[in-house]
């Protein structure tokens, strides 16, 4: 590539990680295996949850559902039937707390906004949740992002385990190379450059939609390019992509730098079509293995 990136040295990506991590609503970690499992058996069992009668000596706790006969001169707490989920606070903080270790057919007295409240339980139920299967998972018809149906537990499990890494992943990245790019522009671009990288995406697209439903983009273009941006030609659409490649080119020339690697062969922009996702990838991979480092020390 005949795009020089402009500026000496090496820039400092731990510098740019770490004014992100000072950010209150900052992706700080990458959800452990044990969380992503948990979050993946929820997900999956969801639909399979049922709520189950406690017996009479079986306490309350927190999560548990209980119907109560309520008794105040306040309206809100004077129901003959009430349904609460205990520890949500969606009906009252102060009750459901007082709840939480009282039995079936206990009775509970305590003040809220100045006036008395007593409340019976009349019915405790807790949720049962099943062990996911197989079967559960191809009752929700979830798909992987190549449009293949997850089949089994373990399928479901990876899904969520690469598309929750992948989230916290790129929301860290987004504000972290958003503001390298703000701080290393790049105003000459190659023409040449530019010019290859478009046949390069070409070449992509013509490929891609003939493998997806036998479109040919030498003859024809999507009914959707027409309508949605009047592009009735796939080189009117690459002469429309110009400010993208000056991007890509910029990303790339940016992930180099980080990376300490050359702008040649296999990583050269203009070798082949897929350059930036893998360097991407690796960048990816940099911060996962400086989230790791900042979270042991």
């Amino acid at each position: 590539m005949k795009t020089k990136f402009p500026y000496d040295g090496k820039i400092d990506f731990g510098k740019y990680l770490d004014e992100y991590l000072k950010r209150e609503d900052a992706v700080r970690r990458i959800p452990t295996e044990e969380e992503l499992r948990e979050l993946a058996r929820k997900s999956i069992v969801k639909e399979q949850v049922t709520l189950v009668p406690l017996a009479g000596d079986v306490p309350a706790q927190e999560g548990d559902t209980a119907v109560l006969r309520t008794e105040s001169e306040l309206p809100r707490f004077n129901k003959e039937r009430v349904t609460v989920s205990l520890g949500r606070g969606l009906y009252s903080r102060e009750l459901e707390t007082a709840l939480i270790g009282k039995k079936l057919g206990n009775t509970v007295e305590l003040v809220i906004q100045d006036h008395p409240v007593r409340a019976s339980i009349l019915e405790l139920k807790r949720r049962q949740i099943p062990e996911p299967t197989d079967e559960m998972v191809l009752q929700i018809h979830v798909k992987d992002a190549k449009g293949n149906e997850l089949r089994t537990v373990a399928d479901y499990e990876a899904y969520i385990r690469d598309t929750k890494t992948m989230e916290a992943l790129a929301a860290i990245n987004f504000h972290v190379v958003e503001r390298i790019l703000a701080d290393y522009p790049i105003s000459d671009y190659d023409e040449e450059d530019i010019r290859v990288l478009g046949e390069l995406e070409a070449e992509s697209f013509i490929r891609m939609f003939r493998e997806q439903d036998g479109t040919d983009l030498t003859k024809e273009v999507p009914k959707g390019w027409e309508e949605e941006m009047n592009i009735h030609s796939l080189a009117e659409f690459i002469s429309k992509r110009r400010d993208w490649y000056q991007v890509k080119i910029q990303q790339c020339l940016v992930f180099l730098n980080i990376l300490d690697l050359p702008c040649e062969g296999k990583t050269d922009p203009l070798d082949h079509y897929e350059v930036l996702t893998e360097l991407q990838e690796q960048i990816f991979d940099l911060i996962r293995r400086e989230l790791e480092r900042r979270n042991a020390s």
